[in-house]
């Protein structure tokens, strides 16, 4: 989830470029609306600040979600990260933008397979 057009184009299209299938959501409210009408994904980035729902109000929606808090989060932020923060306890991972192409493709393929 990314709110930032561009940003969330480029993330999609650099991680399909290296054999992910990636579908991105412009908030919260539209990434819970995708999940709860297809399968479950290897993972999700989720950035924390986002219009309407932000990441956090996400968080606390999936991890209330039997099926999508299975679902390992990797939170994406270009403030600090307070590992104590409700939204982000139990994450998968902490990326800071701007984001590491290096750092990103290690932390997805923790969790997923490429399709090549």
């Amino acid at each position: 989830m990314e709110d930032d057009d561009d940003l969330r184009d480029n993330l999609c299209e650099v991680l399909e470029v290296e054999g992910f299938r990636a579908v991105g959501a412009v908030n919260g409210l539209a990434a819970l609306k995708y999940l709860q009408a297809h399968m479950p994904p290897c993972l999700i980035l989720l950035d924390l600040m986002m219009p309407g729902m932000s990441g956090g109000e996400f968080r606390a929606l999936q991890l209330d979600d039997t099926h999508l808090a299975r679902v390992p989060t990797i939170v994406v932020s270009a403030m600090a990260i307070d590992h104590q923060q409700e939204q982000v306890r139990g994450a998968a991972g902490y990326l800071t933008k701007p984001l590491s192409l290096t750092d990103l493709f290690q932390a997805v393929r923790q969790h997923c397979e490429a399709a090549h």
